[in-house]
């Protein structure tokens, strides 16, 4: 095969796109028994650090967002629920590395379950006693014409349905595809708290309207990031009144999910998306070992120990309320530093987080939110209210803070990013993975199934505009010409490099 006459010294340099290069994550920022097990269910798993890190922290707020709050000073509280979202694209393990870090919360409930179930199936067989005995003094009411007994019916029922409204219900810790209305119930039912875990992202069809004609419904949602109280209207029974939502949220989506839910203008301009707290590792897939060693138990166990330790930790004695977790100097002064600097990122002078500041004006608090969490980690079998946070752990949430920062500006320009630009870096992805000096057209599309001839063209054509390729007609002997694409060698010196350091 013939290919163009080009040389080297006839390419210009590409005009490269603009992006935001993510940092290495931190891996040092967590508590030492934390860092261990995050570490081992990366290695073990051969997924990104990001993964296991954020849904640690999801998992650590669903068992301590009922019990703790965290005062950095006298006149401003955070709660300590957390709303955490990796995107990674399909085959990445994801379901794996989520199950294993929610077992803990699923085996207490299990437990729980299992210990209480005697009790309320006998709550159970009562109430339908109660409930057939309503029906009978119903019956006996409406056919007291002279209403001589109707009163005391009246109040029987009354009573009786009193004693049906006391039953009680298995405790819950997590839900994952839920309406906001159920949502509510379930609150009211555990404490005003919940947490949304799953491995998928259909919460977001659900909040866009998919059962309730394409109408979001998001006001609980928005009021439980940050312990708001609501009132929860349901269809055909008394609205549910909560005085302090909590909800935690810790989901693993695919990039298309994010990008559809960003469609949605209720979303962004409430500030949904604002609430999240993203990360968008690269994608390690097709260069996975398949070899890598399982965890040890004893790491596994301390995990679950601990996540164990932390549900059993109890109100606020004296004041039957939740425990208040205090910063100490040096933690107040190094957050203080870190907001401060927040802050100048968001003003018009600087220019980096201005175009964000749904997202970063609330990161401040995510970052107290976040140190209190690897507080009441570290001090799983103790008592974490007995103490105040420490430097070192709000040094770690500060460096995780840097990291989602980075992460956070990829995903919103992900977002917004316009297809065939989107199209035209997946190409080039794919021609640094393989190294490729040429290719042909039916190459690419064979790549590129979810592409047609017409959908694949304005991808190539970014990428010939900006001086990454070079399209030229092989003849054969025999057959229909092909059309061909050579690659910028200046752009593949530049990769390799770039691969080599």
């Amino acid at each position: 095969m013939t290919h163009t006459d080009l040389n080297q010294d006839d390419w210009d340099t590409p005009h490269e796109f603009e992006g935001v290069q993510l940092p290495e994550w931190p891996k040092d920022a967590l508590p030492e028994f934390a860092r261990r097990y995050v570490n081992e269910v990366s290695r073990s798993t051969e997924t990104p650090i990001e993964l296991p890190t954020m849904l640690f922290l999801s998992a650590v707020a669903t068992v301590s967002q009922k019990i703790y709050e965290v005062e950095i000073i006298k006149s401003y509280r955070e709660t300590v629920n957390l709303w955490v979202l990796p995107i990674l694209p399909p085959a990445s393990r994801k379901s794996n590395v989520f199950g294993q870090i929610m077992a803990p919360i699923r085996f207490w409930e299990e437990q729980r379950k299992e210990a209480l179930e005697p009790v309320l199936n006998a709550q159970i067989s009562r109430q339908k006693t109660l409930e057939e005995r309503i029906k009978q003094l119903r019956r006996l009411a409406a056919k007291n014409i002279d209403n001589t007994n109707f009163d005391e019916y009246q109040k029987q029922i009354i009573l009786l349905e009193k004693e049906i409204d006391s039953i009680s219900s298995y405790p819950r810790l997590w839900t994952s595809d839920i309406t906001p209305e159920h949502l509510g119930t379930l609150m009211a039912q555990n404490d005003e708290a919940m947490a949304i875990l799953s491995d998928e992202g259909a919460i977001f069809d659900i909040l866009g309207g998919l059962y309730s004609n394409g109408r979001a419904n998001i006001d609980l949602l928005l009021q439980a990031h940050s312990g708001g109280s609501i009132r929860v209207d349901r269809k055909s029974k008394p609205p549910v009144f909560l005085k302090k939502s909590l909800l935690t949220i810790g989901l693993t989506v695919q990039p298309e999910v994010i990008k559809n839910a960003c469609k949605n203008k209720t979303f962004r301009g409430r500030g949904l998306l604002g609430r999240f707290l993203y990360v968008i590792p690269p994608s390690n897939i097709g260069h996975r070992t398949l070899e890598e060693k399982p965890m040890e138990d004893s790491i596994r166990s301390h995990y679950h120990a601990s996540i164990a330790a932390i549900l059993n930790h109890q109100y606020d004695g004296e004041t039957n309320s939740q425990h208040v977790l205090k910063l100490d100097s040096a933690a107040y002064l190094k957050w203080l530093e870190y907001s401060k600097l927040v802050e100048m990122l968001m003003g018009p002078e600087v220019d980096y987080l201005s175009h964000i500041t749904d997202w970063a004006g609330k990161l401040s608090g995510q970052i107290a939110r976040i140190a209190a969490l690897l507080h009441i980690y570290r001090h799983a079998f103790e008592k974490p209210w007995e103490a105040k946070i420490c430097l070192e752990d709000m040094q770690g949430a500060v460096k995780i803070g840097h990291a989602l920062t980075k992460h956070a500006l990829r995903v919103f320009s992900l977002i917004y990013e316009e297809d065939s630009i989107h199209l035209a870096k997946e190409i080039l992805q794919w021609i640094s993975n393989l190294n490729l000096d040429s290719f042909s057209h039916r190459d690419c599309l064979r790549k590129f199934r979810k592409c047609d001839k017409t959908t694949l063209q304005p991808g190539l054509n970014i990428l010939k505009e900006r001086g990454y390729l070079h399209e030229w007609s092989y003849k054969p002997p025999k057959g229909a010409p092909s059309v061909m694409f050579d690659v910028n060698p200046k752009y593949k010196n530049k990769d390799q490099g770039q691969k080599g350091q």
